[in-house]
């Protein structure tokens, strides 16, 4: 790993370029709208590159006309359009399409591997995910695209999940491998995400560095309600946008941010 500052957030105060790396449309808003806004009014040109397309989520009821021709991954990249223009994302990408695409490598779709639940806040992998799915295709493809993207964009640190993956969606522990071993390959710092206030699977809540990020609810509202088809935003609350998932399960998009520097 490149040396420098081991605190993530002198990191990211100094860093000029950041990449985001996130599992489906949403999950950029969710998960890092409100870290992600606050860089981009600050000056920091944020890339974002998203794994999937989303292919497999739920649709909230009336959120597509029946006379939308558009199959839902159309749509979803309509959302991520508005949401990712909502937090000042600079420029995004899918995984294994150029420039987020290994050298010589024909274009690739990881398609989403879909979900169960194993319990209340706790996601597990579809039975019904193929062999194109991002959680089944053959890791090193994807570990190279994401490294070409890397080594163009030649970021200051990447943001990614931790070991947990948020919920457990078997696309983000497979970004978070991804990730990880993307970095490792190309010298980049990997700041990851607390999936939890309690700091994720390991419990090691003195290892994340939390920041508040005030100013950034109207945005990140607005980014998040972008996912018409995933959610509904039921309104401010403090600390956060509380929102209703597409399962019927309410959530709390947080104003803050726990880190790590990985390694």
């Amino acid at each position: 790993m490149s040396s420098g500052p081991r605190d993530p957030w002198e990191l990211l105060g100094t860093a000029r370029t950041v990449l985001a790396v996130h599992a489906h449309p949403d999950d950029e808003s969710l998960s890092t709208g409100a870290l992600l806004a606050s860089l981009s009014a600050a000056g920091t040109r944020v890339v974002l590159v998203t794994a999937t397309r989303g292919e497999e989520g739920e649709v909230v009821p009336g959120a597509v006309s029946p006379e939308d021709p558009r199959p839902l991954e159309a749509v979803r990249e309509t959302e991520i359009d508005a949401a990712t223009r909502t937090l000042g994302i600079a420029e995004r990408h899918w995984l294994g399409t150029a420039p987020a695409l290994a050298p010589d490598a024909a274009p690739r779709r990881y398609r989403d591997s879909g979900m169960r639940w194993v319990r209340e806040g706790l996601a597990g992998p579809s039975d019904t995910a193929g062999p194109d799915s991002f959680s089944h295709r053959p890791l090193d493809q994807a570990v190279a695209d994401l490294s070409a993207l890397i080594g163009q964009l030649r970021p200051d640190a990447v943001i990614g999940y931790d070991d947990e993956g948020t919920y457990g969606h078997p696309d983000h522990v497979r970004a978070h491998h991804v990730t990880a071993q993307a970095c490792a390959r190309t010298g980049t710092p990997l700041l990851e995400v607390a999936s939890t206030p309690d700091g994720g699977a390991d419990g090691a809540v003195s290892s994340f560095r939390w920041r508040e990020h005030p100013g950034t609810a109207e945005t990140v509202r607005r980014a998040v309600d972008s996912y018409r088809t995933q959610l509904t935003v039921v309104g401010p609350v403090p600390g956060g946008i509380a929102i209703r998932h597409v399962g019927g399960q309410d959530d709390v998009v947080a104003l803050r941010t726990g880190l790590r520097l990985r390694g």
